[in-house]
C-alpha cells in the first residue's frame, strides 16, 4: 500500500468510473460502523447501499498471509493475518476495494477464514470470542491503484485514489485493521456527521 499521489497517463481503453446524472454518488456514512441486528443479512455498507435504493454486490478473497504490509503490522501489532478482500460493487459498477486485516491468533479456527459472507457479521464473530469492538481510527491518506487495484477498479494503474485505513480495537488489543480504496471522482463519498442526527433534507 503505497501513499504516493503521482499520476500516470491513461490509455484510451484505461478509465476511472466516475459520477454521472444516470449514476449519481453513493454518500457513505462512514462512521456509522455497527454491529448487525438479528433481522439484517448483510453488511453495513451493503444495507447503506441498500437505503439509498441501490444494488449492493461484493467479490470476495479470502487468504491467510505469514507478513503482511509493514504499514498494517505496525498498526495491528502482529505480522501473521487473515484477510479479507472484497471489491465493492454499486448498481454492478465496482467502487471500492476493502480489505480487512485479523490477526492470525485470533481468526484461525473461526468463521474469518471462510470465503464466504458471513451473514451475523465480523464484528459479531470477533465479540462471540471474547474480542469485543469498543473504537476505531480513521486515516484518509491519498493513494495511487497499483495493478490490481486498477483492474479490480477498472481504472488505469497509478490514477488517484483515496485510502481509507480503519483501525479497530478492544479494550485489550487491536482486532482489526481495514483498507478501503476509492477511486477519486469515483461512485463513494465518504461522509463523517459528527454529534447529533442532522435535521430532515440536511
Amino acid at each position: 500500500m503505497g501513499y504516493s499521489a503521482t499520476v500516470h497517463p491513461r490509455t484510451p481503453e484505461e478509465k476511472v468510473v466516475r459520477v454521472t446524472e444516470e449514476s449519481p454518488a453513493f454518500r457513505y456514512p462512514a462512521a456509522r460502523e455497527r454491529v448487525r441486528d438479528d433481522t439484517v443479512d448483510c453488511d453495513a455498507l451493503d444495507q447503506f447501499v441498500k437505503d439509498a435504493g441501490r444494488s449492493p454486490g461484493k467479490k470476495l478473497q479470502v487468504s491467510r498471509e505469514e507478513s503482511i504490509p509493514s504499514q498494517i503490522a505496525e498498526r495491528m501489532g502482529a505480522k501473521a493475518a487473515v484477510v479479507r478482500r472484497a471489491v465493492r460493487l454499486i448498481d454492478d459498477r465496482p467502487v471500492s476495494v476493502e480489505t480487512s486485516y485479523y490477526p492470525a491468533d485470533l481468526a484461525t479456527g473461526t468463521e474469518l477464514e471462510s470465503d464466504e459472507d458471513i451473514p451475523r457479521g465480523t464484528i459479531r464473530v470477533l465479540a462471540d470470542h471474547g474480542h469485543t469492538q469498543v473504537g476505531y481510527r480513521d486515516e484518509v491518506v491519498p493513494h495511487t491503484l497499483d495493478e490490481h487495484e486498477a483492474r479490480d477498479l477498472t481504472a488505469a494503474k497509478g490514477a488517484a485514489a483515496l485510502c481509507m485505513v480503519r483501525t479497530v480495537w478492544s479494550r485489550e488489543r487491536v482486532l482489526r485493521v481495514t483498507t478501503t480504496v476509492t477511486p477519486m471522482g469515483g461512485d463513494v463519498v465518504l461522509c463523517y456527521d459528527i454529534g447529533e442526527p442532522a435535521p430532515a433534507g440536511a
